[in-house]
């Protein structure tokens, strides 16, 4: 466990120093349990940042139909140590997707250049669950919107040295899923040129009602957005509900 922990800070030390970012504080769970056993050691990292002016700020979720989607950075369908495999096959473990702290850094600053001059609408990282649940959160809209909005996406391109799986739910990093009005389209693709990221225009923003619709090849996916707030927001109301929850715990 120490290992884990001290190559975890190594890391972190390691992508302050690539972004020229202090840490101001943390935390490390070590002896955190569950009633399902013991929680992965987990160091946090306390940040402090300025957004100068505050209306430059992007936020996570679709917003506008008719805007168009780009996946930034590249998809090459990493699936070890990814939630995919832990959740789907029971299995932790495999080969992590590799940290580029090259890649990070220049999808960073593209990001921070495409918000300065106000060109994208929405901007939400790739992380846990890959690809699919980067545009189904982003699709589903915050806890007080009314409803979320649909999508029209097409992974084709991406998808041609993979399984559908790695590219829905690969976790490969140096990655954002950006919205954008269709006339900044080309101001941000030439952008993404200048800062050396990959871009892949995937789709459009749909009405609100829409599915949430991803194609790969002759595969076509769709879920209803609606379903999925449902399932998001009520996950954790449900789990309390749950027969294995002690709920004298803290009491």
């Amino acid at each position: 466990m120490f290992d884990q922990f001290a190559e975890a800070c190594r890391v972190i030390a390691d992508a302050c120093r690539a972004f020229d970012t202090p840490v101001t504080g943390g935390n490390v769970s070590f002896y955190n349990e569950s009633p399902t056993g013991a929680i992965d050691p987990t160091p946090t990292v306390g940040m402090v940042g300025l957004l100068e002016p505050a209306d430059a700020r992007v936020p996570s979720q679709f917003s506008h139909p008719g805007d168009e989607i780009l996946i930034l950075g590249a998809t090459a369908g990493e699936l070890g140590g990814s939630a995919y495999w832990a959740e789907v096959h029971e299995f932790i473990g495999g080969q992590p997707a590799r940290v580029d702290l090259d890649a990070e850094r220049r999808l960073q600053r593209l990001l921070v250049a495409g918000a300065a001059r106000r060109l994208l609408r929405s901007a939400h990282d790739c992380s846990e669950g890959g690809l699919a649940v980067t545009l189904a959160e982003a699709a589903m809209g915050g806890p007080y919107a009314p409803s979320g909005l649909g999508a029209s996406v097409d992974l084709s391109a991406i998808a041609l040295a993979a399984s559908p799986e790695a590219i829905l739910f690969g976790e490969d990093g140096a990655r954002a899923v950006v919205s954008l009005a269709p006339e900044h389209v080309a101001t941000v693709v030439a952008l993404a040129g200048e800062h050396g990221v990959p871009v892949h225009r995937a789709g459009r923003v749909t009405e609100p009602g829409t599915p949430l619709e991803l194609r790969l090849g002759d595969r076509l996916f769709s879920w209803s957005v609606g379903a999925l707030r449902q399932g998001y927001f009520t996950a954790i109301p449900r789990r309390m509900q749950h027969p294995d929850v002690d709920r004298s715990a803290g009491e």
